[in-house]
């Protein structure tokens, strides 16, 4: 897959593919402070997965606050955590 958005929901959540062509979940209306209470949402539902996947949250400039895994390459298990992940943020 080609770069790019994927879907954005009306709540400013988007799923994305990034460069490397895993996926991604950011919101560029949030601020770094926002990273706590966005991890504090996760972790009922998907703190355990997130750990084993090497799932994290975290922000920069161009993307907001941003959920994506750390592999050396694609991952059906961490691109499946993603797309749970945005289904759940974007209701």
């Amino acid at each position: 897959m080609k770069p790019g958005i994927i879907e954005k929901s009306p709540n400013g959540w988007r799923l994305s593919v990034i460069a490397n062509g895993s996926l991604s979940v950011n919101n560029d209306s949030l601020e770094s402070d926002d990273i706590d209470r966005i991890e504090e949402l996760l972790r009922p539902e998907f703190e355990s997965r997130m750990k084993k996947e090497h799932v994290f949250v975290s922000y920069d400039n161009w993307s907001g606050v941003f959920i994506m895994y750390l592999a050396d390459g694609k991952s059906e298990k961490g691109d499946e955590l993603i797309k749970e992940i945005y289904a759940f943020l974007k209701d």
